[in-house]
């Protein structure tokens, strides 16, 4: 299993903004990890408090789920972290970033056979805090083979060095999680990466990417592990008017559930990420989110 990645694999990271690789994993831990994963979807656990929710829908409970999303799944199955896919991309982003380099989150995507919905295009930083500068490294695992029937990835090369393009709601609901790119880039100069399992990508924060719609016979599932730098201010100011606009039920729940005590309960369970030195910082952006989430009451 590399460690590191090699002079190719950097120099094409550099020039395209993603790479596809084979991390080497263990078939058994593929399966493992697919396991944990869908037994916290087959049983619903974090919707109350916000973190399962279905990034495509109203996510009322009105809908059935097309594309449900576990966000800090590790906390609920700790053995996640425990895992060579863990340990070897953190040794690939420390490599890429830096050894300030930290753990920020880990995700659950499940596009159900048949109904899966397609991830719009988008870039991961237009859900952030324009107001920061970020350095950050996603790491897509397939846990069975992924190709455009069951929603690979796709990617635009290049788009990692473009600014943040303008973003809204897919069909014009700002009930919905997700965004979507609407200006600015040409969907023909995608590049899909087809995996098999255990295959993994590794974009940037402003990387342009999609994935199209589940419409395979069998449920796509992906493990998204991030790492990232401590962000830092913008460089030039900027609005994303997007995020002032979102009205999702997924914060509307986790806002909730915070005000009942779960801050203390988020901020325990990302102990084991939180450096001296960054403490205040990552304190300061939890109550300036609950201060957004009062005023949008």
């Amino acid at each position: 299993m590399p460690k590191i990645l090699d002079h190719d694999a950097l120099n094409a990271f550099q020039r395209d903004g993603f790479i596809a690789f084979d991390p080497r994993l263990p078939p058994d831990e593929i399966a493992a990890i697919r396991r944990m994963l869908m037994a916290l979807h087959d049983s619903g656990t974090g919707f109350k408090e916000g973190a399962l929710f279905d990034a495509i829908g109203v996510d009322d409970g009105s809908e059935t789920r097309r594309f449900p999303q576990i966000l800090h799944p590790r906390v609920f199955a700790p053995a996640l972290l425990e895992t060579q896919f863990y340990r070897a991309a953190h040794a690939i982003a420390r490599q890429m970033l830096g050894e300030h380099v930290r753990f920020k989150a880990d995700i659950s995507l499940l596009k159900p056979a048949g109904i899966g919905a397609a991830t719009p295009w988008h870039q991961d930083e237009a859900f952030q805090d324009p107001a920061l500068d970020y350095h950050e490294l996603s790491f897509w695992l397939a846990l069975q083979p992924t190709d455009r029937s069951n929603s690979c990835m796709e990617f635009i090369p290049g788009s990692h060095r473009w600014p943040v393009q303008p973003h809204w709601f897919p069909g014009d609901d700002p009930r919905v999680h997700a965004l979507e790119c609407v200006d600015g880039f040409d969907p023909g100069a995608a590049v899909a990466c087809e995996l098999p399992a255990g295959g993994c990508t590794i974009h940037t924060q402003r990387t342009l990417h999609y994935a199209g719609p589940n419409v395979s016979d069998r449920p796509r599932l992906a493990y998204v592990l991030i790492f990232d730098l401590v962000p830092t201010p913008a460089a030039e100011p900027r609005t994303f008017r997007w995020r002032d606009a979102h009205r999702t039920a997924r914060a509307q729940r986790e806002q909730a559930w915070r005000r009942r005590g779960g801050l203390l309960v988020h901020l325990w369970r990302q102990r084991s990420r939180v450096r001296l030195t960054t403490l205040l910082f990552d304190l300061r952006r939890a109550l300036a989110a609950m201060r957004r989430l009062r005023a949008r009451g």
